[in-house]
């Protein structure tokens, strides 16, 4: 598999590239505790590589958006389409970028609360979303999480998702 990272003829020049992509699981992982073996695997590796990310599951599939130099990514990517545990992997989005979405974590599977899930499946259900509507669903999830555990929000699942601009023109408030 060979993925070309220059976008609209910019080379990479230092910059990172993001990326993400979609894939099937072969074993129907659909949560972040099931996905325990794979992120124990990736951090050490990400962090020697400088790859920071977040990964998922929904629906039967893998979520994955990385971030890093651009031939680590490259590279990377070669090593994921080689991977067992996941077929059909299809980039979505990609590009060039001077600043990461995930910058503090090396590799993160966060809890989604129904109304993100929903937002997620959607976005991917749609064709091709953007890499910013998908960090926008994913960060939100993180910051609900963080929120959660550090004991400054509601319990899971009870996001104020219906705040003016957090996901609103994604999600239908739930009734």
């Amino acid at each position: 598999m060979t993925v070309k990272l220059s976008i609209g003829g910019l080379s990479d020049n230092g910059a990172l590239a993001q990326l993400v992509y979609r894939s099937t699981s072969v074993t129907g992982v659909t949560s972040a505790l099931e996905m325990s073996d794979i992120l124990a695997e990736a951090r050490p590796r990400n962090a020697q590589l400088g790859i920071t990310g977040i990964l998922t599951a929904v629906d039967g599939m893998f979520v994955q958006l990385i971030e890093g130099p651009v031939a680590n990514i490259e590279g990377l990517l070669v090593r994921l389409a080689q991977d067992r545990r996941h077929t059909d992997l299809e980039v979505v989005d990609r590009r060039l970028t001077d600043d990461r979405a995930f910058g503090d974590w090396d590799m993160v599977s966060p809890r989604f609360a129904p109304a993100e899930l929903t937002a997620l499946s959607k976005l991917l259900a749609s064709g091709a979303p953007s890499l910013d509507d998908l960090i926008e669903v994913l960060s939100s999830a993180l910051k609900r999480q963080e929120a959660v555990m550090e004991g400054r929000d509601r319990p899971l699942g009870q996001a104020a998702l219906t705040e003016p601009g957090f996901l609103a023109d994604r999600v239908e408030p739930e009734i």
